[in-house]
């Protein structure tokens, strides 16, 4: 029997993507400004963040990053995941994760 290949595991760098885009840009992605995210982000800090050292753990903001976009789009959790470059179950429980804080 073949055991079965992993898929390379990404490391992903602690440099947020957002401030690699414009204002104009985060309110057509996401819906939301600069200042609005990082209130939402501060807002439910304490329940998203990981207290791991694993350099895999999503941080808060990529967790409501992901559950922005896909709030503002209403695209399925695999296209979210292939924009964003998660993995699709990445995407779902980081969206239920969000999701959670506010209901």
């Amino acid at each position: 029997m073949v055991p079965k290949q992993r898929k390379e595991r990404i490391a992903r760098g602690m440099v947020s993507h957002l401030n690699n885009l414009t204002d104009n840009e985060m309110r057509i992605r996401y819906r939301f400004g600069r200042d609005s995210i990082a209130y939402i982000c501060n807002m439910v800090e304490d329940k998203l963040k990981r207290s791991t050292a694993k350099e895999t753990a999503l941080t808060v903001e990529q967790q409501v990053s992901i559950a922005l976009m896909f709030y503002a789009s209403v695209s399925f959790l695999q296209v979210i995941g292939d924009t964003m470059g998660y993995n699709k179950a990445t995407v779902s429980t980081a969206l239920h994760g969000v999701t959670k804080c506010f209901t």
